[in-house]
């Protein structure tokens, strides 16, 4: 894990929680896989390239005034792979706030996000690191 990884995973963060959809999009190679089907909110699919990601990115933010990742912690798993258990803050559009917590397994290459997979717990993206 190298430092550039971790300020381009925080930099896809910071671009989501301004609702700047361009500048995310441009942290993620253009076939890259952003895999949200462990998640327990309607946005369970898995969105691939920059359009999937736009689709996820919309439809998200028609549902949320504000959509906020904070990373609690950085775990260099190696082989450019870095977990990211994360707080998301949020206020739907009809008023009601959340705050969730899960974990982001990302992969990342030559300046780019590969692939990003949630999961809900940091013992499940551990569990899923092992048995690959």
């Amino acid at each position: 894990m190298s430092p550039e990884d971790v300020e381009l995973v925080e930099r896809f963060n910071d671009s989501v929680a301004r609702g700047d959809l361009e500048g995310a999009v441009r942290c993620f190679h253009p076939e890259a896989r952003f895999d949200w089907t462990e998640s327990r909110s309607p946005f369970r699919d898995v969105y691939d390239g920059h359009e999937g990601l736009r689709r996820f990115l919309q439809e998200s933010g028609e549902t949320w005034e504000g959509f906020t990742p904070q990373i609690q912690e950085v775990i260099d798993c190696g082989e450019d792979r870095i977990l990211t258990p994360t707080i998301v803050s949020g206020r739907a559009r009809d008023g009601i706030e959340l705050q969730a917590r899960g974990t982001m397994l990302w992969t990342v290459r030559g300046g780019q996000i590969l692939e990003a997979k949630l999961f809900q717990t940091t013992a499940d993206a551990l569990q899923s690191l092992r048995s690959a």
